[in-house]
């Protein structure tokens, strides 16, 4: 009985999981129903990530606190904490950032589509024990005035906002924002080289 009620948690938490599957349209896409998020990514720019690392995992919805999916919820449609699709070099080609793990280690990793190949660039990369056990503070409750938390991955991506966003734009292109949920943000950039660096004001 308690090996049959493992299993259904096993299969339970594999069936919310988010995916990466090859796409039989050979596009980017981000497709979210309910918790479930589906990334598709045209074959070759899947040989690409899975090359660079066949242990990495995107991180999925479930894995956020309540605070930080509310936060993606008032951006859109399809907007989701572990990838947004853009045009990061300014070559007119939809490109695509993930967030997510391996066994080690936590990273942001931008696939470039460009002269008929994909490329995959790492953004950033940290090492949290845990993460998706963090303390998430939400700010404090209205009645006592203490401190409230949620637990879940702090990080999340999403498109350059603000004035960042609009001196890449002056370049034709589109920056990585990296957040922590209530504290701070870095932006990056892919340059000329295949290279993600800091971008500054």
């Amino acid at each position: 009985m308690i090996k049959l009620f493992t299993f259904c948690l096993l299969l339970t938490a594999l069936s919310q999981a988010a995916t990466i599957v090859k796409s039989e349209t050979n596009t980017l896409e981000i497709k979210t129903k309910d918790n479930d998020v589906e990334v598709q990514l045209p074959t070759v720019a899947l040989l690409a990530l899975e090359k660079w690392n066949p242990n990495f995992k995107l991180f999925n919805k479930t894995d956020y606190s309540k605070s930080v999916l509310e936060l993606f919820k008032d951006l859109g449609d399809n907007q989701v904490p572990m990838a947004f699709i853009d045009d990061l070099d300014g070559n007119d080609k939809k490109d695509i950032v993930l967030l997510g793990n391996d066994l080690k280690k936590q990273y942001v990793v931008a696939i470039l589509q460009k002269d008929q190949k994909w490329t995959l660039i790492k953004v950033s990369e940290w090492s949290i024990a845990n993460i998706k056990e963090s303390i998430v503070p939400t700010g404090l409750a209205a009645v006592s005035g203490t401190a409230q938390t949620e637990t879940g991955i702090p990080f999340y991506v999403l498109k350059a906002i603000g004035e960042h966003a609009e001196k890449l734009k002056e370049k034709k292109k589109a920056g990585i924002q990296i957040e922590n949920f209530m504290g701070s943000a870095e932006v990056f950039e892919i340059n000329n080289n295949n290279k993600a660096i800091r971008f500054t004001l």
